[in-house]
């Protein structure tokens, strides 16, 4: 017969294999991701993706309201 467990050994056990596993499931996730996105750019003609930052900062500088100019010191550029 097997060893008598403590009621610790399964919560010391999940301690040690958490970070074990979260580490395994984001190299799932980058390496689905990596494939999806050699599946898709090549039918989008791009190489690669656009930036994030220029994408979703371009369109707030053009609705930037006249009254408030930004800061001397701070440039989107």
């Amino acid at each position: 017969m097997g060893l008598p467990r403590r009621a610790g050994d399964a919560a010391e056990l999940r301690k040690t294999l958490k970070p074990l596993l979260e580490k395994r499931r984001r190299a799932r996730i980058n390496q689905s991701l990596s494939q999806l996105k050699g599946l898709i750019l090549p039918l989008l003609g791009r190489e690669r993706p656009p930036t994030a930052t220029a994408t979703a900062t371009a369109p707030a500088w053009r609705a930037w309201p006249a009254c408030c100019p930004p800061a001397a010191s701070w440039s989107p550029l």
